[in-house]
């Protein structure tokens, strides 16, 4: 009995994200549900965009090349990117409203606007600005290095979910116990 009560009592700590077969799918599912616990701005000199080495994560099949981003400069500048130790440039600047930014060749060549969907210290996720039906790859999902490197594209969403479903449970904790006391002292009462 009191086996059954505790996989109760546990069960919404526990729960299964669904399965998805493409990046974009998944983010879809797991952007609504972490996009409060997300960085607004990109204009914050120490914001984790400048402070971080990224590792670009990728459901292409086959895909086994790691791709390191490192954004120099602040606001605007060089993106240095390692692709398994070859070392080449890209451009990237941020836009005034601090939400958006250009990534590219060149900031006016061969470049693309993306949104600020998700960033925080170990994820970083830019959403391609423009209709959706016309985009064939909306989303750029960076990881920190060090998850990026050991994790499928997957397993590193899923750590996202995690890290801050689990962030909650503190607080359920506190109001299950303060709801317990309130029920203890209303039935001495």
């Amino acid at each position: 009995m009191e086996d059954r009560l505790l996989d109760k009592i546990a069960e919404p700590f526990n729960l299964q994200l669904p399965e998805y077969a493409t990046l974009e799918a998944m983010i879809d599912g797991v952007l609504p549900a972490v996009a409060t616990f997300s960085e607004r701005n990109l204009l914050e000199e120490g914001a984790p965009l400048y402070t971080t080495n990224w590792v670009k994560m990728t459901d292409r099949p086959g895909a086994t090349a790691v791709e390191l981003y490192r954004f120099q400069g602040f606001e605007r500048g060089e993106i240095r990117v390692v692709t398994d130790g070859v070392v080449s440039a890209q451009a990237y600047e941020v836009e005034e409203s601090g939400d958006r930014i250009i990534i590219g060749q060149s900031i006016m060549r061969d470049s693309f606007l993306y949104e600020l969907a998700f960033m925080d210290a170990d994820f970083l996720i830019f959403q391609r600005h423009g209709n959706k039906a016309n985009i064939t790859h909306r989303y750029l999902f960076f990881c920190r290095e060090a998850i990026g490197t050991r994790l499928t594209w997957n397993e590193a969403l899923e750590r996202l979910v995690d890290k801050y479903r689990n962030s909650q449970f503190p607080l359920l904790a506190v109001g299950l116990i303060v709801a317990a006391l309130i029920a203890v002292m209303l039935y001495l009462r």
